[in-house]
């Protein structure tokens, strides 16, 4: 009986190290979540487009055939913007060989432009442009916050064996933002604090470099400017730029950003016989 049982007690032994032995050969093992923001083989540099849209609400001078105005007339607002961030992805969920959850952390700094903020207002419903037009100029930082699931190349593992490489992911940005109107010198970085909510998703492409496509997209209003009385001309004209307070928002922003993960070009694991291969080419890819 003692000979029965010992057998299997080494047979159930040998059983359940067998797995995990092979299991490690293959599958990434999740290091410190502290480690993963030290290393820069981590690190992507983005250069972004962004389309922001918003709201501006307030006194807006009528004509033809008349001059007068109108009080509390929101219209929508389309800026232009650019800028550059600066991100990392520390993985903390392994779901498979080479895919992952991780925590998403950037910082973005944006450049905004606004044009014709003060628009006047026709009879017959129509804004054109004023004689003596409103621009701002808008900063930002800001500091995205959020997890997303990962699968491919940079995901844990940091292999330019897969040529390929998608996420996506949801969080959300605290962001700072500094405004000025360009024509008039009085009103001048005016401060604006909020959060928003964010869903993202890319795909990239190992070329030498891991290089990523993001779409981003975040919804939330954000007060960036208040003029509390009318504006008078820059110029010496009799006719204001603005007739009373006027303000505007942002209520949403469209990124599309060209992503470079400029130490990708050291990721170590490159062929199949590597000792420190993380995962097998010839099972299914999960």
């Amino acid at each position: 009986m003692n000979f029965i049982k010992k057998p299997l007690v080494f047979l159930a032994f040998a059983l359940f190290m067998m797995p995990s032995h092979s299991f490690a050969q293959y599958q990434f093992n999740l290091e410190p979540f502290g480690s993963y923001f030290k290393d820069l083989k981590r690190y992507e540099l983005g250069f972004t487009l962004d389309v922001p849209t918003g709201t501006i609400n307030g006194v807006t001078r009528v004509t033809a055939p008349f001059i007068g105005d109108t009080t509390n007339l929101k219209r929508t607002l389309t800026g232009q913007g650019f800028g550059m961030s600066i991100g990392v992805s520390a993985p903390f969920k392994r779901t498979g060989h080479i895919s992952c959850w991780a925590m998403d952390v950037q910082l973005l700094l944006h450049y905004y432009t606004w044009s014709n903020l003060n628009q006047v207002y026709g009879i017959d419903g129509s804004f054109t442009n004023a004689a003596e037009p409103i621009s701002a100029t808008s900063y930002e930082a800001a500091l995205p916050l959020g997890i997303q699931y990962m699968v491919g190349n940079d995901a844990a593992v940091l292999t330019k064996r897969l040529p390929m490489c998608a996420s996506f992911g949801i969080g959300i940005i605290p962001q700072m933002y500094m405004t000025n109107l360009n024509e008039v010198s009085t009103y001048s970085n005016q401060f604006a604090f909020g959060v928003t909510p964010y869903a993202k998703i890319e795909a990239g492409f190992f070329l030498g470099w891991c290089i990523k496509v993001r779409l981003m997209y975040t919804y939330g209003q954000v007060n960036l400017f208040d003029a509390n009385n009318a504006i008078p001309s820059q110029t010496g004209s009799t006719i204001p730029m603005t007739d009373g307070p006027f303000g505007f928002s942002t209520t949403s922003h469209f990124m599309a950003s060209l992503i470079l993960m400029p130490f990708s070009g050291k990721w170590a694991e490159t062929k199949w016989y590597n000792t420190y291969d993380t995962y097998n080419q010839h099972d299914r890819l999960n």
